[in-house]
């Protein structure tokens, strides 16, 4: 009685997991600066993103750092700021 019918479980072998990707999920510098400027306007981030023409998720990774503004959105957050795209994002 001391034997069962079901296979036996394996171990699970652990993925190897390369330099690229080890640092996939991290998220880049936040933008203080973005930050600021949107706090000094009165701004909710979602005020912003029906301003600028873009989603509340997209300002919130912005200002998070998860994501990188394109040429687009870079331009009018200038524009709509009066601050140079390098001092709203030091870290491109």
């Amino acid at each position: 009685m001391g034997w069962s019918m079901t296979k036996p479980k394996r171990k699970k072998k652990r993925k190897q997991v390369s330099p690229s990707e080890e640092f996939q999920n991290l998220k880049g510098a936040k933008r203080e600066r973005l930050i600021l400027e949107r706090k000094k306007k009165g701004l909710t981030q979602k005020q912003l993103g029906e301003i600028i023409g873009c989603s509340t998720a997209t300002i919130s990774h912005l200002e998070s750092g998860r994501m990188e503004p394109g040429v687009d959105l870079s331009m009018e957050l200038e524009m709509f700021f009066g601050v140079s795209p390098f001092d709203l994002f030091p870290d491109l």
